[in-house]
């Protein structure tokens, strides 16, 4: 990366914006999605039937498109007229009093996501329910690619292992399910402003780790209050750790970046239970109800467990077959670690949310969308171990220095140092003075 290197994420994020352009007509328009969408139309002033009506509409339209896409490639229908327009007729009158399920107790878990639909909203005005959610989404996702960028320079990758790592998060599930109309954009994106925070936290700059901490997560649980409920904690049991164990931490910017995920960990369920919002038996009632659609059972933590036993069982069977995920995590955890051992803890915190949040929700039929912030584990520590394994030993062979939690690093030539962060008070020590 010689020529102009900052223009350089902005052409790879312009490149993913193009692509998911091109794939525009591919994403799904889903039952989540119309929710939002009627959310949307009622935050412009619509009233509640029309804005369901506008939702259906749209649920409807896009719907028609992916049965004329399915007909295109059926080998005895594709020379066959269409009928999407009696479709899309047909659906919106099926659905005039909006998709099912209509149980009040699924609809509550929906009017604890309000920020997107929002900040949507005027998006939606302009553009229509799909495009508006899609470009919201799409925007917080190739922002997220370039906090990854900021991420891994503010470790010390070089810039073309920076930019490694926003390709990987545009290449991976992150991106696929980040371009929908969905939370998932903003949700992971907010995640990956989190471990920036914590990173910047880490190197003891506290006041713009600070700010930028509590305004991710304070959005984060306006985004998806249930996501946000598990993250607070997994971090607080990060940074507590790397105070435990790690000496060089011991100092301000790791005690506040405790104290701000513990105070979210205390802050988030004492917000729900002021608001009323759904807690965990709310979430497994819907699980095991299909949506409040059946009575619900007796004892959903005993079916959680026989469940999880399942699920589990067969998707290690499954990644046996193709171990990709689970061999890029082992390296990914291993580069990051090998950088930083309390960015390690705080990345390989952030990705557990994903294992936990299938833990409590193991729906084959969800397939990665539930898990998928595990994917930051690699996206931010492959370009680490790459860097690692590439780095140039200096003549004479090769050298390490023993670093604060008994890892190595291999030393620069003098005549090339390493560069500063920004806003860093370390002195060419790779990681910074947040430790490893």
């Amino acid at each position: 990366m010689t020529a102009h290197p900052r223009a350089v994420p902005a052409l790879v994020a312009a490149a993913f914006v193009l692509l998911h352009v091109f794939g525009y007509p591919a994403t799904r328009f889903s039952n989540d999605s119309y929710r939002y969408a009627r959310e949307a139309y009622e935050f412009l002033g619509d009233s509640p039937h029309t804005a369901t009506r506008k939702a259906v509409a749209a649920y409807c339209e896009d719907t028609a498109k992916l049965v004329h896409r399915n007909r295109m490639l059926d080998q005895l229908k594709f020379r066959g007229p269409g009928r999407e327009a009696q479709y899309a007729a047909a659906c919106e009158k099926k659905y005039a009093g909006g998709l099912a399920p209509t149980d009040p107790r699924y609809e509550r878990i929906f009017h604890t996501r309000p920020a997107y639909p929002l900040i949507a909203a005027p998006f939606v005005a302009l553009l229509g329910a799909k495009p508006g959610l899609t470009l919201v989404a799409l925007a917080f996702t190739t922002l997220a690619g370039y906090l990854v960028y900021l991420l891994l320079r503010a470790l010390r990758a070089p810039p073309p292992a920076a930019v490694l790592g926003q390709v990987l998060y545009y290449v991976t599930p992150l991106a696929s399910w980040g371009g929908r109309p969905l939370t998932e954009g903003p949700a992971l994106a907010l995640m990956t402003a989190l471990l920036l925070a914590s990173v910047w936290l880490l190197q003891r700059r506290v006041l713009p780790g600070a700010a930028l901490f509590t305004g991710a997560f304070a959005l984060g649980l306006a985004v998806k209050y249930s996501s946000f409920l598990l993250v607070a904690p997994f971090l607080a049991a990060a940074a507590c750790a790397s105070l435990l164990f790690v000496r060089r931490t011991r100092h301000r910017g790791t005690h506040v970046l405790a104290g701000l995920s513990a105070g979210g960990t205390l802050a988030a369920p004492a917000l729900g239970k002021a608001l009323d919002l759904p807690g965990i038996t709310d979430s497994l009632q819907d699980t095991f109800t299909l949506h409040w659609t059946r009575p619900e059972i007796a004892d959903p933590w005993r079916a959680l467990a026989r469940l999880d036993h399942d699920y589990w069982w067969q998707w290690f069977q499954k990644e046996a077959l193709a171990p990709m995920l689970l061999l890029l995590l082992a390296v990914g955890a291993w580069g990051v670690w090998r950088r930083s051992v309390p960015v390690a803890l705080c990345v390989i915190a952030m990705g557990l949310t994903g294992v936990a949040t299938t833990v409590a929700h193991p729906l084959a039929i969800e397939l990665d969308r539930l898990y998928v912030p595990v994917w930051l584990i690699p996206v931010i520590g492959v370009p680490l171990a790459l860097d690692r394994l590439w780095r140039p030993a200096p003549e004479g062979g090769s050298t390490a220095s023993p670093g604060p939690a008994g890892s190595t690093s291999a030393r620069r030539p003098p005549a090339a140092p390493p560069v500063a962060p920004s806003g860093g008070r370390s002195r060419g020590r790779p990681g910074g003075s947040g430790g490893r």
